[in-house]
Formats: structure tokens, C-alpha cells, sequence
């Protein structure tokens, strides 16, 4: 029998790295990695292409027979279940692809025949770390990068908890106060130059050259590392005490400087901790991802499958394609218990048959909390004007007004 693998992908703001895992060991393919730049505000059907496209090259490494699924780690806000983007233009980054369906037009890249999943990027970077990297055998792990920003992930056997005992809101850390703000204010690269600039009054580029400077001698400089590390201690203690971790784990681009604060930082840990805590390095790095993506669905022990078409949508496909073969852009209107999964997959199959890379819109990511479509959301849905043929599907689509739109209801 061939080896069988799973596909993990790390989405970042400028480029996309994918790679195989394997499923017997769970090692990294080497020969499959793959690093594919991106313009993230192109046209929604230009970014999806360049999705597809390194899908398929990864996949053919091995055989896409051989790919069992593909997982990505994508930065939110994000419906992670359904697989649609919630980042608005406001946000600067895939500022067009706000409600568009990636499952539909990602699937397609393996014909609809192996399924595709979605996690946070914080969270697969922690998972990819509890599956071969620093929280591996941990049972309950708290894991944190320090870069430009403050990322956390509570862990416990590997599943990301964002509720529960000891948990802290959502499962992240970056927002809980510390000191005169909040903890991004601090742990992270703006903070340590921030602190550089109040001891020195000049600036620095970054917390490497602040590093540099304290291996060089610089006291100011060992001394901002040092308070960095007696405060990230005070401030995780009581995290680490209610969620009862077993391990800390710590990554990001501040973490390679760790020798400059693990002695301050291990010494206030030991002074103030419940019970013992390993304190561990995180050693994937970029990789973490990539593994936690692949991996992640491997953890509910549930086995996953493409859905099938129902044969009650096998009349409304029908007059659907017929619908499409005239027009750019498609609303499908329906009732609440329309499977809009199994649909848009069979839709999808069939325009991809006939040549046709449609760009997939759920109206769902207009909707509020209380589930009401909002005005202003509804108008960040924008029809892809370079696509072959743009879709919004969803109960209340006939509520959009976008220009020459072809409006269909089941």
C-alpha cells in the first residue's frame, strides 16, 4: 500500500507554505515543501487560483491519491468551520474576500474528493508543537510566541480550549491587562523597543538589535531582557497555576534570544508556581503550522468524507447550470434547511466540468450574532468583477443588489 499523507498549509499575509505530512510517522516531506508568494488584496478569484495551483503542485509530489486531506492555518476572523472568510477591508489584508467560501474553490483544486479544513493560525502553530516539537507528551500546555505580536494557545491533549476552567477568554492571552495596558503592550517586539527607548531615549529597529546590544555588553540592554523575563513570569504564573499546565512553551522570533531572559524568567517561575512546570522552547519554528494544520483533524478520531449530492437538489442543478451558462454573476436564494454544503459542492463539480472556476460568496458572514443580516457587512460581500462567474448563496441572497445578477430560488 503507498504511503498516504496529509497536506498542511500556512497562510501568511504576504505568501503561503504548504507541505505533506505523513500519515505513518508524521514526519515532513521535504521534497513537497512549498513557498508560493501572494497578493493578498487581488481579485478574490486571482488569490483563489494561486491557492489551487500550489495545492496541486504539492499534491502531485506524491499523487493527489495519496493526499487523504488539507488543512489550513489562516489568520481570523474567519469561520473556520464552513471554511469562510470574515476579514473585512477595513483590515487591510484579503481585503476583497470578505464572505467568500475557501472550502469550495480549495476542495475543487482535488476535485471535491478529499476534504479541507480550517484552524487558527495561533492554534495550529501550538498543535504543530504538541505533535513533534516542545509540547509533545504534555497532557496540558500553555503555548505562546513572542514576535510582533503576543499569540497564545491553551492545550489539552493537543485540542486548543478557548472555554473552561483556568482558560482565559477565547483561548487568548494578548488582551488581558498587564501593567498600565494590555499584555501586546509588553511581550512582544514594539514593547521591548518601547522599554529601549524610555532607558536610551533613541529608537531601535527591532528587539534583535537590542539583543545584539546585550551580548555585547550593553547594560541597558541585559536589563530590558531581564525585566522582560521576571514579567512574563509574573504575568503567566497564574495562568499556568489555574489551567494546570504541565508545560509552557514558548516560540517566536523574541524566543531566539531566549538565553538572555530564561535565567529571570525561570527563577520567578520556580519562586511562584503551584506545582512543576516544564518550561520548554518551541522547535519547529516556521514548520509548527504547517504540522498543526495537517494534523489537527487527526485528533477527533472521526473519519471524514465529501459529501454526496442528494438526489432532492438533482432538478435545481439542472436548472441551475442552465442559469449559469448565461451569466457573471449568480444569486441562490433558499429556505433554512437548504444543505448548502452538498449543493454548492455538486454545483461547483459541474461547473468545474465545463471549464468554469466560479468564486463562491455565503451571505452568512453578513449575519450578526442574533443572525441578522447587517447593512454594512452586506455591502463588504462584493462580486468578483475578473472572475468568470461570482455565486452568492444563502437564505435572504435576493436582499443583494449586485449589478446584472441572475437571481435564483430553490
Amino acid at each position: 500500500m503507498s504511503e498516504q499523507f496529509y497536506m498542511g498549509i500556512d497562510v501568511g499575509g504576504s505568501h503561503i507554505t504548504l507541505a505533506l505530512i505523513k500519515r505513518s510517522d508524521r514526519s515532513l516531506l521535504t521534497s513537497s515543501l512549498i513557498r508560493k508568494s501572494i497578493n493578498t488584496n487581488d481579485a478574490p478569484c486571482k488569490v483563489l487560483a494561486c491557492f489551487e495551483s500550489a495545492i496541486r503542485e504539492c499534491a502531485e509530489t506524491v499523487g493527489s491519491q495519496n493526499v487523504l486531506s488539507v488543512g489550513l492555518a489562516i489568520p481570523g476572523p474567519f469561520n473556520y468551520a464552513g471554511g469562510v472568510c470574515r476579514i473585512t477591508p477595513a483590515q487591510q489584508k484579503y481585503e476583497r474576500m470578505f464572505g467568500v467560501n475557501f472550502r469550495i474553490s480549495l476542495s475543487a483544486a482535488l476535485n471535491h474528493t478529499v476534504p479541507v479544513f480550517f484552524n487558527n493560525d495561533a492554534a495550529c502553530f501550538a498543535m504543530g508543537e504538541y505533535f513533534r516539537g516542545g509540547a509533545q507528551d504534555y497532557r496540558k500546555a500553555i503555548v505562546i510566541t513572542l514576535g510582533t505580536g503576543f499569540g497564545a494557545s491553551f492545550l489539552a491533549d493537543g485540542v486548543p480550549q478557548t472555554t473552561g476552567s483556568g482558560v482565559a477568554p477565547g483561548g487568548e492571552l494578548w488582551d488581558q491587562p498587564w501593567r498600565d495596558g494590555i499584555a501586546d503592550d509588553h511581550f512582544t517586539t514594539r514593547g521591548i523597543v518601547g522599554r529601549w527607548r524610555e532607558m536610551n531615549g533613541t529608537d531601535a529597529e527591532g528587539a534583535r538589535e537590542i539583543a545584539d546590544a546585550a551580548r555585547n555588553g550593553n547594560r541597558s540592554a541585559q536589563l530590558i531582557f531581564n525585566e522582560f523575563g521576571s514579567e512574563l513570569a509574573e504575568f503567566i504564573t497564574p495562568w499556568l497555576n489555574n489551567f494546570e499546565a504541565d508545560a509552557f512553551v514558548i516560540g517566536g522570533n523574541i524566543a531566539l534570544n531566549i538565553d538572555l531572559f530564561n535565567a529571570t524568567l525561570t527563577k520567578h517561575l520556580n519562586q511562584s508556581l503551584a506545582r512543576k512546570v516544564a518550561v520548554r522552547e518551541c522547535l519547529l519554528g516556521e514548520k509548527a503550522p504547517i504540522y498543526g494544520a495537517a494534523l489537527a483533524e487527526t485528533l477527533t478520531g472521526t473519519p471524514t468524507t465529501v459529501p454526496e449530492l442528494n438526489e432532492a437538489y438533482a432538478a435545481p442543478l439542472e436548472e441551475l447550470t442552465a442559469a449559469a451558462e448565461h451569466a457573471n454573476a449568480l444569486l441562490i436564494d433558499g429556505k433554512e434547511q437548504t444543505d448548502w454544503h452538498t449543493l454548492t459542492n455538486a454545483f461547483d463539480t459541474r461547473l468545474r466540468a465545463q471549464g468554469v472556476a466560479a468564486v463562491w460568496f455565503d451571505l452568512n458572514a453578513a449575519r450578526n450574532e442574533g443572525g441578522q443580516l447587517e447593512p454594512e457587512l452586506l455591502a463588504d460581500i462584493r462580486c468578483d468583477t475578473q472572475a468568470p462567474l461570482s455565486i452568492l448563496y444563502g437564505r435572504g441572497a435576493s436582499q443583494v443588489k449586485w449589478r446584472d445578477a441572475v437571481l435564483f430560488t430553490l
